[in-house]
């Protein structure tokens, strides 16, 4: 795990910069990494509270159908489903499927929970920007170019624009409007496209091994996993292309995150 950042940090390998002399990295030549790419959820934004909603409509709509299961239970077996894999956002359903007597009943519950959970997010059919991402974009963006690659719905720009953060990224490639979907590779090579710039000369930033992590790696980006939220968290696939060059679990070491993945010498925050 890297250090948590807290003021200035420099790697054992570091040469301290006197006051004045701070400079690009790239322009320096440190490191050939000139992108930085994004995840949304969970990423920048924070999903927990749609999340939450969700996991407590599916326990509601068992409930109501006479199932009597508790919420401390259904909540261990979702935990444990979405560790065991092989995809942690189908073992959202496979938790309700649980404690199904066939795949008949599942399927009925499941839209009718879904379709009460997506009446909660028409207002707002992604989550809050994250606490403090602001400043590490901020940050990033004195080294590095930045841009977007990640799977959700086109309302996303305009939240991006609404909370004053969409002009820090210079490529935004969103699933539904490409009509790619991660993790096919060919969402990531999009994005690189529009960039012009070579797998090698870019950092993914995730949170899913199996959505982000892998595909990017497999292309031969660099990868840093931010490892929060409350479903993907629990998913540590054994498979080394899910393993991320680097992982950060809180945002306030995310930064250093990102130069370490990038290879530079010297961690400029």
């Amino acid at each position: 795990m890297p250090r948590r950042a807290s003021g200035t940090v420099y790697p054992l390998c570091a040469k301290r910069i006197g006051e004045g002399e701070v400079q690009s990295a790239v322009e320096r030549g440190i490191t050939m990494v000139k992108w930085v790419f994004f995840d949304i959820g969970d990423v920048l934004f924070d999903e927990n509270a749609q999340h939450q909603w969700l996991f407590h409509t599916l326990l509601q709509t068992l409930r109501a159908h006479g199932k009597t299961v508790l919420w401390d239970e259904f909540n261990q077996t979702r935990k444990r489903l979405a560790a065991e894999g092989p995809n942690p956002e189908a073992a959202i359903k496979g938790t309700l499927a649980f404690y199904c007597v066939n795949d008949s009943e599942t399927e009925v519950l499941w839209h009718e929970a879904r379709a009460a959970y997506m009446e909660m997010r028409k207002p707002r059919p992604y989550g809050f920007l994250l606490d403090n991402i602001t400043a590490v974009l901020e940050d990033l963006k004195r080294d590095f170019k930045l841009g977007i690659i990640a799977n959700q719905h086109p309302p996303i720009t305009q939240a991006l624009e609404n909370y004053g953060v969409a002009s820090l990224f210079e490529v935004i490639v969103i699933s539904e409007t490409v009509h790619l979907f991660k993790p096919d590779p060919a969402i990531f090579e999009l994005g690189l496209e529009q960039a012009q710039i070579s797998p090698a000369e870019a950092v993914f930033v995730g949170d899913r091994p199996d959505n982000d992590i892998a595909p990017a790696r497999a292309l031969g980006m660099k990868t840093v996993r931010f490892k929060r939220g409350i479903q993907y968290v629990y998913f540590n696939p054994p498979n080394p292309l899910c393993h991320a060059d680097v992982v950060v679990e809180d945002v306030r070491g995310l930064a250093e995150a990102v130069r370490r993945a990038a290879g530079m010498e010297t961690v400029l925050l």
